[in-house]
């Protein structure tokens, strides 16, 4: 008679970065030459995107873009918009080098200043803010079962996933699209909105199939009078295959679109009249696979002939508790300056965005910058802005162990309506998606081995009477006595190994 022993390779998911870091965002730039002189900057906005992300050896790099927006009032008192794109790249040093990483980052931009040194030279300094999670995905095996040698296995049936390495393909969408009937022909774009929504996807073998829209929004400068400005909105649809070897129908996928870089260019139509915009968008398709495992780990072991040694370690297990993909619908009501006559355009800026795990719910907080230009008394356009504060709730089906969450927040289109000469009200959607994960530990045995030297003494064909206590397991009683727990179950016909309340039992010894 031998042991044999049969054990399964699990995941082990761990965190090795979470954390923040700051990317300095520092340049001085001029005017192009196509752009009037600066009369009285209105304000400059920062929209950081991410490029790629790389983990070599004990480093990630995460390469970036940043597009300075800046408004500006020309000597016309007509405002202007041009933009800078400032290429970045961070690197952050992890305490060990990962295998199978999976690298989480969103960014948000908490501070930026824009100085006009002249008329046509600027000043810009600022930051992003990146918030930074790196999983390594090791693996370890441990036992599920055992034969031979009168061994007997406490087993436990643990749910583990297993996290697919993130895949990341880039799509460019090249479209021209006109202006509506009745609109005024092109002098400038002064501002835009560009998002990309993923509509539906589909698993098949080694691949996620999405499907989207993206939804634009231009405000520009009319051609015949720059001071009046109009306003066009757009969707197209969009779709992208991307490639994750090992993924299949059983899996559950994280998948969003992020865009990267906008070029919206003013294009005449066959009349000659400025009246097409013509776009390329390019966008990053992402998707996160998860692979759910169930196995029967064993905690606990003992042979009823010999005396055993085992080797045991608390692991890590991960469980996917849901993908969240919440809408977050918020309003409010705000004081205008009394000089404001007429909103141009609304959008709002997500910041400072952290997640806490309460009892039964993920309470998601940040802070919510709402922007608008506006036409003052005098036709002047202006700038103003307002800070609120935003919470929402994702509620958890029960309690666990340690929630993990690393929201990724994106505000849709923004709208409004006028309540009065000194209020507005603003109404938009905020976007939250991400993976939630529990993880919990376990004590599961790695290896046994037995002495054969060492053997256990027993009578056996005997009946022993017992009578347990309410906390008491069948398995703690069978190995008290070097029995079986089948011998105990079938002697009692017994269905369940929590016994409840506490009853005589027969403890055969067989």
């Amino acid at each position: 008679m031998e042991l044999n022993l049969a054990k399964q390779t699990v995941s082990i998911n761990e965190v090795i970065y979470d954390g923040t870091a700051e990317q300095p965002i520092e340049c001085d730039v001029l005017l192009p030459d196509y752009c009037p002189d600066i009369q009285k900057i209105l304000r400059c906005e920062v929209v950081p995107s991410i490029l790629s992300s790389m983990v070599n050896g004990d480093k990630l790099a995460i390469d970036g873009m940043a597009v300075a927006h800046l408004y500006y009032l020309d000597e016309e008192r007509c405002i202007r918009h041009t933009e800078y794109k400032i290429p970045y790249t961070k690197v952050i040093e992890l305490r060990t080098a990962p295998i199978t990483p999976t690298v989480c980052v969103s960014q948000s931009v908490e501070y930026f200043n824009c100085r006009a040194v002249s008329q046509r030279r600027l000043d810009m300094r600022g930051a992003v803010t990146m918030a930074i999670k790196v999983t390594s995905q090791g693996e370890e095996e441990v036992v599920c079962d055992a034969t031979g040698m009168g061994m007997q296995l406490c087993h436990d049936r643990v749910e583990n996933i297993k996290i697919l390495p993130q895949v990341i393909r880039q799509l460019t969408i090249r479209e021209e699209v006109e202006l509506g009937y009745g609109k005024s022909p092109i002098g400038g774009v002064i501002r835009y909105n560009v998002s990309a929504e993923v509509v539906d996807y589909k698993v098949i073998t080694s691949k996620v199939i999405t499907k989207g829209e993206v939804s634009i929004k231009i405000i520009y400068a009319c051609e015949e009078d720059s001071r009046k400005l109009d306003m066009m909105e757009y969707a197209l649809p969009v779709s992208q295959i991307i490639d994750i070897d090992n993924v299949d129908e059983d899996c559950l996928c994280n998948v969003w679109y992020d865009v990267c870089s906008v070029e919206i260019t003013p294009k005449r139509d066959p009349e000659g009249e400025n009246r097409i915009f013509s776009l390329e968008i390019a966008i990053n398709a992402c998707a996160t696979a998860h692979r759910k495992v169930e196995l029967e780990a064993c905690s606990d072991c003992y042979s009823t002939c010999y005396e055993c040694k085992q080797q045991s370690k608390q692991v890590p297990f991960l469980q996917l508790v849901d993908i969240a993909n919440e809408n977050c619908m918020y309003k409010e009501t705000l004081d205008l300056p009394p000089n404001v006559k007429g909103i141009i355009d609304t959008w709002c800026v997500a910041s400072s965005v952290m997640a806490k795990v309460e009892k039964d719910c993920i309470v998601v907080s940040g802070k919510l910058n709402i922007c608008m230009f506006v036409y003052e008394e005098d036709d002047e356009i202006a700038y103003y802005d307002q800070m609120q504060e935003f919470t929402h709730k994702i509620q958890l089906s029960q309690g666990y162990d340690a929630v993990m969450f690393s929201p990724m927040v994106r505000v849709d289109a923004t709208t409004f309506s006028m309540t009065g000469h000194e209020k507005i009200e603003v109404r938009c959607t905020i976007k939250i998606k991400g993976s939630i994960y529990n993880q919990y530990r376990k004590n599961v045995l790695c290896d046994v081995s037995v002495d054969e030297s060492r053997c256990k003494s027993r009578q056996d064909n005997l009946l022993y009477l017992y009578y347990p206590t309410e906390k008491e397991s069948v398995w703690d009683i069978a190995k008290r006595y070097n029995t079986s727990v089948a011998a105990i179950m079938d002697g009692n016909h017994l269905e369940d190994k929590d016994l409840g309340a506490a009853k005589m039992l027969i403890i055969p010894m067989k």
